[in-house]
């Protein structure tokens, strides 16, 4: 999944600081689901965007739950809808990675 947000309020490059996430290295995230990463395809003062890519493990998925339904090695285990709930992964991901800028924390 990709999101991906772009302002021309000069100066642009603002938005790195409100986000507290540096325009100038890409950066990943652990989740209990896959990987996040964030970065900046275009910073410049007239525009900036900035991408959050979501990669969704679905064996992982399967492979670190517990209990009856994750022991065993049946194939039905990794065939499930998980990789195509978006929404739901998406949301959560913003939480954890935007989740100071949403919060309105700053260390200044």
């Amino acid at each position: 999944m990709l999101l991906t947000l772009t302002t021309t309020h000069h100066p642009a490059t603002d938005m790195g600081y409100l986000l507290r996430k540096n325009p100038a290295r890409p950066q990943s995230f652990r989740l209990s689901f896959g990987q996040a990463h964030v970065f900046y395809p275009e910073a410049t003062p007239e525009r900036c965007t900035v991408a959050l890519l979501v990669e969704v493990d679905p064996v992982g998925l399967v492979r670190n739950r517990r209990g009856p339904r994750g022991e065993g090695g049946a194939l039905e285990q990794y065939v499930n809808d998980r990789p195509y709930a978006a929404s739901s992964f998406l949301s959560v991901t913003i939480a954890e990675v935007f989740g100071s800028a949403l919060a309105g924390k700053s260390k200044e």
